[in-house]
């Protein structure tokens, strides 16, 4: 190798544990993060922000069903209607 060539060199390399598919997604999602923001590009959480909330609202119905004043039979159509919306969260 001559003077002129420069190899780069890597601060704080990342570290995942191969064996486990959730560490290795979060670690290119950060990557990925990294080098995007690094082009000049905003980072957009709105979905993310969205699932949240949605997230939020099955939790709080859930709840209601689970602590509804009536026994079973007579709030039957209410948690059919709970069980109907859960759903919708995961087509986000």
């Amino acid at each position: 190798m001559d003077s002129t060539t420069q190899i780069p060199v890597k601060k704080n390399p990342k570290k995942a544990n191969l064996l486990d598919h959730h560490s290795i997604k979060s670690l290119l999602d950060e990557s990925v993060t990294e080098i995007v923001t690094s082009k000049g590009y905003p980072e957009d959480v709105r979905l993310s922000n969205i699932r949240l909330l949605i997230g939020s609202i099955i939790i709080a119905i859930a709840l209601v069903a689970q602590f509804y004043k009536k026994d079973f039979p007579a709030n039957r159509d209410f948690l059919i209607g709970c069980i109907v919306l859960y759903p919708f969260e995961f087509s986000f």
